[in-house]
C-alpha cells in the first residue's frame, strides 16, 4: 500500500502542477539560489478532489504508524501546514492548534494557537520536508510547552531526512506521502521529463543531500 500510496500521489502532485521541472532555465529561489525543480504544494488546497485523496491517504499512512488515540492534538506549522492540519483533525475529530515562526511581539506574545497542554502527544504536519531545518521552530516550540512531537506529517519529503528527524537526542517519526524518487518516475512515465533532464535533476538533488 505505502509505495502505491506513494505513485498516486506524486502522478496528483505533477497533474495539479505542485512540481515544476526547468532543467535548462533554472528557477530563482527565495534564498538566491537556482534550482531545475520548484515545490508548491500550497496549490493542493484549490483541488477538492485530490486533496480529499491525499488526505485519505495521509490518514491511512498515520493510522498504520499510531494508534490514533494515542495523538492528542494536530499542530499546524505556519502557514503552508495550517490547512492540512486542519483538514486532517476535521477528519480523525481530533483539537488543532498552529504554531507560528516566531513569538507575536504584541498581547499574550504566543507562538502556539489553541490549546495545548503539557505532557499531550502531538503530530507536526506541513507541506513538505527538506533537510527538516524549518520544523526546529516549532518542534522547540512545542517542547517548551512540556508537550511532546510525537512525529511530523508532509505531503512531499525530499528524501534528505528519512524514517526519521534527530531533535534533541530523539528521533521523530516521519510519515509522508511521497518522495523525489517517485515524482521522478511519474514524471518521465507522463512523458514530462527525458531521460537526460532527469539526470540533471537527480545530480542537483544529490548535491543537496537527497538519497534514493
Amino acid at each position: 500500500m505505502k509505495k502505491e500510496i506513494c505513485n498516486i500521489a506524486a502522478e496528483i502532485l505533477l497533474d495539479i502542477k505542485c512540481v515544476n521541472f526547468s532543467p535548462k532555465k533554472l528557477f530563482k529561489l527565495t534564498s538566491g539560489k537556482v534550482s531545475p525543480v520548484y515545490c508548491d504544494c500550497r496549490r493542493i488546497i484549490s483541488f477538492p478532489k485530490e486533496r480529499k485523496q491525499l488526505i485519505n491517504f495521509g490518514i491511512k499512512q498515520i493510522k498504520q504508524k499510531f494508534d490514533i488515540k494515542k495523538i492528542d492534538s494536530i499542530a499546524g506549522g505556519e502557514t503552508a501546514g495550517i490547512p492540512f492540519a486542519s483538514f486532517l483533525a476535521e477528519n480523525l475529530n481530533l483539537p488543532m492548534i498552529y504554531i507560528r515562526k516566531e513569538k507575536k511581539k504584541f498581547g499574550r506574545n504566543s507562538q502556539i494557537e489553541g490549546l495545548i497542554r503539557k505532557s499531550e502527544k502531538i503530530l507536526l504536519v506541513e507541506d513538505l520536508m527538506t533537510d527538516g531545518g524549518s520544523k526546529l521552530n516549532f518542534l522547540d516550540a512545542v517542547d517548551r510547552t512540556g508537550a511532546k512531537t510525537k512525529a511530523i506529517f508532509v505531503i512531499f519529503n525530499y528524501g534528505i531526512i528519512k524514517k526519521h528527524f534527530r531533535f534533541k537526542k530523539k528521533n521523530i517519526d516521519v510519515i509522508y506521502l511521497t518522495t523525489w524518487k517517485y515524482i521522478l518516475e511519474a514524471a518521465f512515465k507522463k512523458k514530462i521529463l527525458s531521460i537526460n533532464e532527469i539526470k540533471i535533476i537527480e545530480k542537483f538533488l544529490e548535491d543537496l543531500g537527497v538519497k534514493n
